[in-house]
């Protein structure tokens, strides 16, 4: 089996259970003992959709959870910015946060590896983490050597994950389809402008703005304009 037959496979599994397995045998044939996969689903810029597909010690994960280590770790705030991979050395964990959770990961046989980001047409933010216990510079090298296949490998296990979790789950990825009209109401109505307001602003009549605020929320599931606002801007769907 080829390496994009490799990754092809991750498309056909059906269950959780079985896309773990999946991952987990693809980055062992690719010299990785661990892996992780995570994904934020922008739906409420309050309160995420997480879910997490850990290859990682159950010992680091359980550690990495009690010391809410998500808000210090490089990784996830590189992955959140950029696409561009993240290779872990001393640079990449510098400063004493840094230092003390690269220190501590190292206890647990992650040693070397990297990090890969893939953002999606829904609003999420997804990274792949890729780790040896092996700490020496061919073990970086190997790393290196294997970032192009490794970024595949993400953008592969993105797609399983979509369809077998996320398209799914409690919050489905539905991207709501909106009239130019309707977003050119909603984002003056980020703007913080009434209803009578925005009448003005687009020529048209108080009534008019209205229903096209309606239709708005009841696309999008929420409730008011505010909450449809927040959802609207964090997936994406308005900007300046």
């Amino acid at each position: 089996m080829n390496d994009l037959e490799l990754f092809e496979s991750l498309l056909t599994c059906e269950t959780v259970e079985e896309l773990h397995d999946t991952a987990k045998r693809i980055s062992e044939q690719m010299g990785f003992e661990h892996f992780l996969y995570g994904v934020y689903v922008y739906t409420s810029l309050t309160r995420p959709y997480l879910f997490v597909l850990s290859g990682y010690p159950k010992e680091w994960r359980s550690r990495y959870d009690e010391a809410n280590y998500a808000k210090i770790d490089p990784a996830v705030q590189h992955c959140t910015k950029t696409v561009i991979p993240a290779i872990w050395d001393d640079k990449f964990f510098a400063g004493k946060l840094g230092g003390q959770f690269r220190g501590e990961s190292k206890e647990f046989g992650l040693a070397s590896g990297a990090s890969f980001s893939v953002h999606g047409g829904h609003g999420e933010a997804a990274m792949l983490s890729l780790a040896t216990s092996r700490d020496s510079r061919e073990a970086k090298n190997d790393v290196i050597a294997n970032a192009g296949k490794a970024q595949l490998f993400t953008c592969y296990l993105h797609e399983a994950v979509q369809r077998i979790v996320l398209s799914k789950g409690p919050l489905p990825l539905q991207q709501a389809s909106l009239s130019a009209r309707e977003k050119e109401c909603l984002l003056w109505a980020a703007e913080g402008k009434s209803s009578w307001e925005i009448s003005n602003i687009l020529q048209v009549s108080h009534n008019t703005v209205e229903f096209h605020l309606k239709n708005v929320t009841r696309k999008m599931g929420v409730n008011n304009r505010r909450h449809a606002v927040s959802r609207a801007v964090s997936m994406g769907l308005i900007s300046p």
